[in-house]
């Protein structure tokens, strides 16, 4: 049975089950199990639109305002019209939001790359945000990306959280143009969002099999020709990875695993700081600057 179709190793269901599931209603989850087996189908047909559904975020009032102070651009992308902001001139460096989120997570990272001389340029990706759409998916992500690639072509530095690092690796391994990166809690694969999902709607293996190959049909490619650590291997770019220590979303193994995979990566652990403080760290923020600039971890 091939990866993209098959459960996960014992391995990686122990590192799952240490995370936090993805909360869903208690009436929810009992439907599920019910609908499960009764209509596989329908149900796979709920959990591929709920999975690739993002949630609302909240932007924070000072987020809020550094974005009123950019400047506001718009793409036009296979996958639906693509908001983001820029400030500051000099080489660009594209700062990518995760699952969930939206350009104004990374707000704390504008005014030291704008000190450091750079153009800070953010997206919302399709489905988040102030961009459009009501889906997305690590292809949204990775057109999104190109699509500002052309714009502001070439990048010098990108910095990436969450499933944004997935988003980034695609796109960087269908040529966008860019010459380092920093990831912030990246995943290496699908498992820990799966499984994470899994663990909070208690779908069974049939309804898995069946959202599997819709997911695929509807994504135009599998599951694992997107997968972060298969992708890995092929790059050659510096690479600084920062993954939290007791992250509970996506596992600090998984940082490891992408940094083993990927040539010429380095790791650069936190403890304390979870999945998102990362982002507002300054400790955190001044390292990847730094790595951007002059290339030193």
């Amino acid at each position: 049975m091939s990866r993209e179709l098959s459960q996960p190793s014992l391995s990686e269901k122990s590192t799952i089950d240490r995370l936090r599931p993805i909360p869903f209603p208690g009436w929810l989850r009992a439907g599920f199990g019910l609908a499960g087996g009764i209509a596989p189908g329908a149900t796979a047909r709920v959990v591929r639109r709920l999975f690739f559904t993002p949630p609302p975020s909240r932007i924070r009032p000072e987020q809020r305002d550094l974005l009123a102070r950019a400047q506001r651009f718009e793409l036009r992308t296979p996958d639906g019209p693509v908001v983001g902001w820029s400030w500051g001139e000099g080489d660009p460096v594209l700062l990518i939001h995760g699952w969930g989120g939206h350009a104004g997570q990374l707000a704390g990272f504008v005014e030291p790359l704008v000190a450091a001389g750079h153009r800070a340029v953010a997206l919302d990706v399709p489905g988040h945000g102030s961009s459009g759409g009501s889906l997305s998916s690590v292809r949204h992500f990775a057109t999104a990306i190109e699509g500002a690639g052309e714009l502001f072509s070439p990048f010098v530095g990108l910095v990436a959280h969450s499933f944004g690092c997935a988003g980034a690796t695609y796109a960087i391994a269908r040529g966008l143009k860019l010459e380092r990166a920093v990831f912030i809690a990246p995943p290496a694969g699908w498992e820990t969002f799966l499984g994470r999902m899994r663990r909070g709607l208690g779908w069974n293996d049939e309804v898995e099999r069946r959202f599997r190959r819709m997911s695929e049909s509807w994504l135009r490619f599998s599951f694992a020709e997107a997968e972060p650590r298969r992708l890995a291997t092929g790059i050659d770019l510096p690479l600084l990875v920062i993954h939290d220590r007791g992250d509970d979303e996506v596992a600090f193994e998984e940082g490891e695993e992408l940094v083993k995979a990927w040539p010429g990566a380095q790791l650069a652990p936190t403890v304390g700081l979870g999945h998102h403080r990362p982002l507002r760290d300054g400790a955190t923020i001044e390292r990847a600057v730094a790595f951007l600039a002059r290339g030193q971890g």
